[in-house]
C-alpha cells in the first residue's frame, strides 16, 4: 500500500503454476494463454478482495469456441479447466464473450457476477467487473508469455485506489496514466524479469513511498483424491454399480482438472454394493 493511503497494488508471478494448469489440460497457443491469464486473474482477484475464501472465475467464449475457468483457493493453489466441444471453433473473446466472477461466503452463500468481453481483453474484462460490481476503481493487467510452445513467463497486478486518498481524482488521472503508458502491457517487462512479483511490484510504485503489506505463495494443486471418486460412484443407483461390477474389470477414471489418474479395483466396486 502507498504511504500516504491512496493505492492498494497487488502483484503476482504464476509461471509454474500456469505451466503446469497448461500441461494438466494439455493446451497450449491462444487457448493456453487464455487459461494462464484467467488464472492469474483469479489469483489476484482472491487475494485483493477474499483472500480466505475460495474464487472461481468463469469465461465463456464467443460463438460456440468453448468455455475456461479457473479456480483459487485460500490455501494458495490454483487450477484450470478447459471445456470444449472437440468440433469447437478456436477459443475467442469478443462479441458474445462472458466472465463470470464467484466467490464462496462464510456463511456458505455465493456471491457472484457477470460481465461481457467485447474487449478482447481477460485484463480488461477484470477491470470492468471491479467497477462495475464491486464499485471499485481498478487498473489490472494479467499475461501468459511463451517462447515456442513452453511458457516462460505469467503473471499480473492490480492496483485500486482507495477511499482514504486525499485526493482521489488527481490521483486516479496520475496513475492510470503512469500504467497506460508503461504497464499497458507487460508480457516484455515479464518476460526479462521472469514475473519476479517484488519486482514488478516496485517499478509500478516507484518513487512513490509504499509498505509492503503481505506475501503469500501460488501452486498448481487439486482437492480431487481417491475419497472423492468412490464418494461419486457411491452416488449412482445400484443398477449402474452392478453394471460396472458385471464388466468384471477394473474401472479407470481420471480427474478433469489435474488428469490425476485414479484405478478402482472390481472388489472396491463390489464393496459399494454391500449394505453400510
Amino acid at each position: 500500500m502507498t504511504d500516504d493511503g491512496a493505492f492498494r497494488v497487488m502483484t503476482a508471478r504464476t509461471t509454474e503454476t500456469v505451466r503446469e494448469v497448461l500441461q494438466a489440460q494439455g493446451v497450449k497457443g491462444q487457448l493456453g494463454r487464455a487459461l494462464g491469464e484467467l488464472v492469474t486473474a483469479a489469483v489476484l482477484y482472491r487475494e485483493t478482495m477474499a483472500p480466505t475464501l475460495r474464487v472461481q472465475i468463469a469465461l465463456k467464449g464467443a460463438g460456440e469456441s468453448g468455455t475456461l475457468l479457473a479456480d483459487s483457493h485460500p490455501d494458495g493453489w490454483a487450477r484450470g479447466l478447459v471445456q470444449r466441444k472437440a468440433d469447437a471453433p478456436p477459443f475467442e473473446l469478443g462479441e458474445g464473450a462472458m466472465m463470470q466472477l464467484m466467490r464462496s461466503l462464510p456463511n456458505g452463500e455465493l456471491h457472484q457476477g457477470v460481465v461481457h468481453v467485447p474487449e478482447r481483453s481477460i485484463s480488461e474484462a477484470v477491470m470492468g467487473y471491479m467497477r462495475q460490481s464491486e464499485q471499485i476503481e481498478t487498473m489490472a493487467r494479467v499475461a501468459t508469455v511463451f517462447e515456442g510452445d513452453e511458457v516462460i513467463a505469467a503473471g499480473g497486478y492490480l492496483v485500486q485506489i482507495l477511499p482514504e486518498a486525499p485526493d482521489q481524482e488527481g490521483a486516479l488521472l496520475v496513475m492510470a496514466q503512469r500504467l497506460e503508458d508503461d504497464f499497458a502491457s507487460i508480457d516484455e517487462r515479464l518476460a526479462k524479469t521472469d514475473a519476479d512479483a517484488h519486482e514488478l511490484m516496485e517499478e509500478i510504485l516507484y518513487a512513490m513511498p509504499h509498505t509492503q503489506l503481505g506475501d503469500s505463495g501460488v501452486r498448481f494443486d487439486c482437492d480431487c483424491s481417491r475419497a472423492r471418486v468412490m464418494g461419486s460412484l457411491a452416488s449412482l443407483g445400484r443398477d449402474d454399480i452392478r453394471s460396472l461390477v458385471d464388466d468384471g474389470e477394473p474401472l479407470e477414471m481420471s480427474c478433469d482438472w489435474c488428469d490425476t489418474q485414479y484405478v478402482i479395483e472390481l472388489p472396491e466396486l463390489q464393496g459399494l454394493l454391500s449394505p453400510s
